[in-house]
């Protein structure tokens, strides 16, 4: 059912406050002594990268005028939050399923990190784009009468418990949406359960990724009436992928991956890889092209963070690569055997080109990142042996055979090199077995699309 544009809110319960007193001042004296010990390494950051911290003004409350309310408008706002990247790209099919059941609302969007900004502002435009407000309460309160939002929607599991409160407090739901609760977090919030239990008091809907995130969230205090499994909306991100951005891919194969369709010009990208990684797959990807057949063989690197792109191209050069960077399309090294993506929010879109992908951060105890963008694209993936972050989606890949996994750590970087190249040379040479292992993908994505319409469904009821 399509809700009318005339949308009320939801009546809600206002929390009794003054019981609760004592600890939200001992959050915020926290959240302020945690601020004064990073300041310095934010200010270091800041210096080392030659960059201002981004959005100082809007994170203590400070919005720009485009935001503010309009009190003769009478349409809804709804207020989406995502902290980064991934979590910013995966609300696209969100929106647009929200904007089919409510037309006339206003979408805002806000980040914690500059990635994450710029994405935002690219897919959303800037004049609904800002950064995230520190959680102190004269903040959140400035905040909120300037935007005056209809609805709050949380990407992934962010609590900031003085936002919660006070959004409760005006009668303003807040919801949580395509919630995961990782084994690492499970352990540290089931030392707070006492104080969660209130905190979580204040949400509309929980809506969890899986049933074991449902599990996880209602065993460190949540109430079990307001949790649900709508699924993982990232299932449909990818899917959505495949649909747009046509021109993009035409540029990137014209000016970045210049011949491409070259016979035995096998590409592997490995996408958001951490420090450390990238010399292991420097070494595997000199190995590989002694092979005769392979000796065409490029990488395509993605570093996860953009701070880290120079570093990366030295890092290819001292090991013996010409890089050709996708930001300097005029360079001359046209046939590089290491290619760089020193851009932001292309990843998704070179996935379609390659022959294989690595995720990276798997390598490393980083617990992973998204295996879903490169499998709607029915590509064969290849992963480390850290994939916490993702262990439910990681089981059902590899339960369906669409997903190699290798299991050396980085205790062992000898062993982890020679099964990487294992996989790598195993696929590299046998196209039934890349093909059988991306149609398998492909398969789990299609299996589970459809999260995004559940979630955009719930948000909507709650208008009612």
């Amino acid at each position: 059912m399509t809700p009318s544009a005339s949308i009320r809110k939801k009546t809600l319960k206002k929390p009794a406050l003054t019981c609760n007193n004592a600890m939200y001042l001992l959050y915020s004296l926290l959240l302020i002594i945690w601020g004064f010990a990073l300041l310095p390494v934010f200010l270091y950051k800041a210096w080392r990268q030659g960059k201002r911290l981004p959005g100082m003004r809007q994170r203590f409350g400070r919005m720009p005028e485009n935001l503010r309310a309009n009190p003769g408008e009478k349409r809804a706002v709804v207020w989406f939050h995502s902290c980064s990247v991934g979590e910013t790209l995966s609300l696209e099919p969100l929106t647009r399923a929200m904007r089919q059941r409510l037309p006339d609302a206003r979408f805002l969007f806000s980040t914690v990190t500059q990635t994450g900004h710029e994405i935002a502002v690219r897919g959303f435009g800037g004049e609904n784009v800002f950064y995230f407000p520190i959680d102190f309460t004269f903040v959140i309160r400035r905040v909120l009468d300037w935007i005056q939002p209809s609805m709050i929607v949380i990407i992934d599991t962010e609590i900031w418990p003085n936002l919660l409160r006070h959004a409760r407090s005006r009668g303003i739901p807040v919801a949580l949406a395509n919630g995961r609760i990782s084994p690492g977090s499970f352990r540290y919030y089931r030392l707070a359960r006492p104080a969660l239990r209130r905190v979580f008091k204040n949400y509309a809907a929980l809506m969890m990724q899986s049933e074991e995130d449902a599990r996880r969230i209602e065993a460190i205090g949540a109430p079990p009436e307001i949790i649900s499994t709508p699924g993982n909306m990232k299932f449909d991100r990818g899917l959505s992928q495949k649909e747009s951005r046509e021109e993009l891919r035409r540029d990137i194969a014209e000016n970045f991956l210049r011949d491409i369709e070259t016979e035995g010009a096998f590409l592997i990208i490995a996408g958001s890889t951490h420090p450390g990684e990238e010399q292991v797959l420097f070494e595997v990807l000199h190995k590989i092209r002694t092979a005769p057949d392979l000796a065409k063989t490029r990488l395509l690197v993605a570093p996860r963070h953009p701070e880290r792109f120079d570093e990366v191209a030295e890092a290819a050069v001292a090991a013996g690569f010409a890089v050709q960077r996708r930001s300097r399309p005029d360079e001359e090294n046209k046939s590089a055997p290491v290619l760089l993506l020193d851009t932001l929010g292309e990843l998704s879109e070179v996935y379609c080109f390659a022959d294989i992908v690595f995720v990276g951060g798997t390598l490393n105890r980083h617990g992973g990142h998204s295996i879903l963008e490169p499998a709607a694209f029915s590509k064969a993936v290849v992963v480390g042996p850290s994939m916490e972050n993702f262990r439910a989606i990681r089981n059902e890949f590899i339960a369906r055979g669409a997903l190699r996994q290798i299991t050396a750590t980085e205790d062992d970087r000898s062993s982890q090199k020679e099964q990487l190249l294992d996989a790598f040379m195993e696929l590299l040479q046998n196209a039934e077995e890349r093909e059988s292992l991306g149609r398998a993908a492909l398969a789990v994505i299609e299996k589970n699309r459809g999260a995004a319409d559940r979630i955009a469904d719930m948000l909507a009821r709650i208008f009612l």
